[in-house]
């Protein structure tokens, strides 16, 4: 099992830090590229375009290639972050899966083939081909730092359908990881 995104953790953010524009390093071209193809789909959703337009999150350094959908190609897993409190708010999964490749024909290109646009905070864990996504779930009495349960959705890869569908939605119990 991967752990493609770091462990859960969630921070107390200052007034107005949401809105602040991300500081940091260049883009590498690999972010470059997503952001693009994230603002040029006419699916992804205009909460996500305008935190990438504004600057208010960006495509994870931290997203990567992977075969989540079990055809032998690297499908791109990519997250959008906004570097606060907010963590991980958007996965979406680009993949060839179901393209013709052969030797006359190199032509594929990446296409959206999952996306989950409104997350809090996620976590992945990739197991072959089933995404489980975590987001913490607060209860009264929990503290801001440490819900006592996370909600767990894991998601596996229908070939036919190209695309991955909801297999299990469970609660399970946070740890830290200390």
């Amino acid at each position: 099992m991967r752990l493609l995104a770091v462990p859960l953790t969630l921070a107390v953010a200052l007034a107005g830090t949401a809105a602040a524009p991300l500081a940091g390093a260049a883009p590498t071209d690999s972010q470059k590229v997503f952001t693009q193809k994230l603002l040029d789909d006419a699916k992804t959703s205009a909460g996500v375009k305008k935190m990438l337009t504004d600057k208010t999150a960006i495509v994870d350094p931290r997203s990567g290639f992977v075969d989540v959908t079990g055809d032998g190609r690297q499908d791109a897993v990519i997250l959008v972050s906004t570097g606060g409190a907010a963590g991980n708010v958007a996965l979406y999964v680009f993949s060839t899966h179901g393209q013709a490749t052969g030797d006359t024909d190199s032509s594929t290109s990446l296409k959206v083939v999952f996306r989950l646009q409104s997350l809090y905070d996620a976590s992945l864990r990739i197991n072959g081909t089933t995404i489980s996504v975590l987001e913490p779930r607060w209860s009264k009495g929990d503290d801001l730092c440490c819900p006592k349960k996370l909600r767990e959705r894991d998601y596996a890869f229908d070939a036919k359908a190209l695309t991955f569908r909801r297999v299990a939605d469970k609660d399970t119990p946070f740890t830290s990881g200390k």
